[in-house]
């Protein structure tokens, strides 16, 4: 995955569920100013397992 598939792919489950506040700013920080895909897909796999762990609720 390329890092722009990566930063869609987040795009797309944060307009999908709705995810706890600190979750999100926790992932917008460490995110800001990344250009490691590797890094940006760690996040991308925090968000899905909070999602499969029933900790995000579809919209």
């Amino acid at each position: 995955m390329t890092k722009q598939q990566v930063d869609q792919a987040i795009s797309e489950l944060i307009s999908a569920y709705v995810f706890p506040l600190e979750a999100l700013l926790d992932v917008h920080t460490r995110l800001l100013g990344c250009t490691d895909v590797h890094y940006a897909a760690q996040q991308l796999r925090y968000l899905q397992n909070l999602v499969a762990a029933g900790m995000a609720k579809r919209r």
